[in-house]
């Protein structure tokens, strides 16, 4: 009977497949149905595929249409009303946000509507991107303050996200919680079809990146190393798996650079189809500018790879430098070219790192894990549903 379970809405603003969307998706369809009825509130944008593969588990996803990224006032109110009517007739239990918009607007919108249980998970804080918002930081980080004020816990992702809360004054230490987010491995592994569908010949090393391509993820960084890169070596693909604004900037970089036989694009694929096309790579690339813990990372990790990433956010706590990967700098491309040099000339090294990462990633980033870390806090002090 549905009114003997806990009533748990998630907001999420929604853009494409990635992090947040994931965990969102993860947590409708992995919490326990006979104690939880989810539901998901959320905008109308890209991504919306996501939501419509929870709707055929039967999770009811309501469409907030003024709910955007971008920053607009007037869609940004009606957002916020919408939401909170929308909170206020169901009487959820639990409201549970993600990602910046969504995490202000829901938040406030819950605590106007009485809800005791208001929870937001920070995937990333939205001041971490002085490049579209540095000059909104001081507001960025008021506004996580005040929305701060109205959760009952914050859920930070990464040791490193947590300590920037707490330096920040974003919450009392108290309200902070460290989840790790998790990926549920059941993917076959298919090199020869993974090849394939990579055009991949038996003798070339391919790099790979499953990213949004936006300015925090920097792909055109990822574009130039390859360029030097196939100056010395014949035998080397790179692989673009995602959308996004840079996409244009990145065919013209490779048009350029006559890189045509060099470089992939594959589009956005869902997180099965990226998976599978992991096993096809040899060496994972991710050159964050900023981050919490990328998925991304994790999925490398568990498909064997050896992982070149950048020192920010949370990543250091999925790749231990000279362990399952190296870690570099944003803004250093001869040390990313030292480090994928180094992977293409040592097959041993890249077998060894990549079954590190994998060994890794069933101790820490278990969708089980992660699963049974929210349900236990939603269950903290109490939980019931409403009467």
């Amino acid at each position: 009977m549905d009114n003997q379970k806990i009533k748990i809405l998630q907001v999420i603003t929604l853009s494409s497949w990635g992090g947040a969307p994931q965990v969102v998706y993860e947590l409708a369809s992995g919490l326990p149905s006979e104690k939880y009825k989810v539901e998901i509130a959320c905008g109308t944008g890209r991504g919306i595929e996501i939501m419509e593969r929870l709707k055929e588990k039967g999770v009811l996803v309501h469409r907030i249409p003024w709910l955007k990224r971008n920053i607009s006032p007037f869609d940004d109110l009606r957002a916020l009303f919408a939401l909170y009517l929308l909170i206020k007739k169901n009487k959820y239990d639990i409201v549970h946000c993600h990602t910046t918009k969504a995490g202000l607007l829901g938040r406030i919108a819950a605590k106007l509507a009485g809800v005791r249980r208001i929870y937001f998970t920070a995937h990333g804080w939205s001041f971490y991107n002085k490049h579209e918002y540095g000059w909104a930081q001081p507001l960025l980080i008021f506004l996580e303050r005040l929305a701060a004020k109205c959760s009952r816990n914050v859920i930070c992702v990464s040791k490193r996200n947590k300590e920037d809360a707490i330096q920040k004054k974003i919450a009392p230490e108290s309200k902070l919680f460290l989840i790790r987010n998790g990926v549920a491995w059941k993917t076959n592994e298919d090199r020869v079809w993974a090849r394939n569908k990579l055009q991949a010949s038996p003798s070339e090393i391919v790099f790979g990146m499953t990213a949004r391509l936006t300015y925090p993820k920097d792909p055109l960084f990822f574009l130039k190393a390859g360029r030097e890169l196939a100056k010395k070596y014949k035998n080397i693909k790179f692989i673009l798996i995602g959308d996004g604004p840079l996409l244009r900037e990145c065919l013209d970089f490779v048009q350029t650079n006559k890189l045509k036989e060099h470089v992939i694009f594959f589009g956005e694929k869902s997180p099965d189809e990226a998976r599978k096309l992991l096993f096809g790579m040899d060496i994972f690339v991710l050159i964050s500018k900023f981050e919490g813990v990328p998925i991304s990372i994790i999925e490398a990790m568990f498909a064997g790879l050896p992982v070149i990433a950048t020192n920010v956010g949370g990543i250091g706590e999925a790749v231990v430098n000279n362990e399952n990967g190296f870690l570099t700098d944003c803004d250093s491309l001869d040390k990313l070219i030292e480090k994928m040099e180094l992977l293409i000339e040592n097959p041993d090294l890249r077998r060894k790192m990549g079954e590190k990462g994998k060994e890794m990633a069933k101790t820490k980033f278990t969708l089980e894990t992660m699963i049974q870390s929210y349900e236990k806090l939603y269950l903290s002090e109490n939980a019931t549903p409403r009467k």
